[in-house]
């Protein structure tokens, strides 16, 4: 048995720095402060009164400005990713970014020299994230998922499938057995071999 791992690994706020900027192009446009530790992508719905004109404006100017496609790659992100694919390991992107995002994704990884480290580079067609996560993780016979949020960690370890979590604020919880909370990439790296050990036995 090879002693390579399938590893999903999630592309905003894993790879690269997203939530933030994010936030703060919220907070630049409508004036509203969202709180790190209760951040969330979809936050218009704690804002009822935004006219979805003024929303959809938002989301138009990020796309002009390519906001999914110029985050900044975490430099120790970029440097675990090849020492993965150096050792062995099979990498796919599992984002929950959309299809119609998957031009800034390519871009994103291409411009930090990445992309073609990923056997696939798979995207969301609009179900649920942790839905359509834990499907892939089935379809694609994944070994391992390295996540940011925790929905998607909590129904991924039900598949079952060992989930990495990035400690983040808006992701602070009681852990079930099978996620494991890590502080940087280099704990990433040691799990990982760890498991591969395992594996082989």
């Amino acid at each position: 048995m090879s002693a390579g791992l399938r590893i999903g690994v999630d592309v905003d706020d894993v790879l690269a720095e997203s939530l933030p900027g994010y936030l703060e192009a919220f907070r630049r446009r409508f004036g509203h402060e969202v709180k790190i530790e209760e951040a969330a992508w979809e936050i218009f719905r704690r804002y009822p009164e935004i006219p979805a004109a003024q929303m959809w404006g938002f989301f138009s100017e990020l796309e002009a400005n390519d906001f999914l496609g110029t985050r900044p790659i975490y430099p120790e992100a970029a440097r675990a990713m090849r020492t993965l694919a150096a050792r062995g390991h099979r990498l796919f992107v599992i984002t929950g970014r959309l299809s119609q995002h998957r031009e800034h994704t390519r871009r994103l990884l291409q411009r930090a020299g990445l992309l073609e480290l990923f056997e696939e580079v798979v995207h969301r067609d609009g179900e649920p994230t942790a839905e359509y996560k834990t499907r892939i993780v089935r379809q694609m016979k994944l070994d391992l998922l390295i996540e940011d949020e925790l929905h998607v960690a909590l129904a991924a370890v039900e598949v079952p499938i060992p989930v990495l979590l990035f400690d983040r604020p808006w992701n602070q919880a009681e852990l079930p057995t099978g996620i494991t909370r890590v502080e940087d990439w280099d704990e990433v790296l040691r799990l990982v071999e760890a498991q591969a050990a395992a594996r082989r036995g």
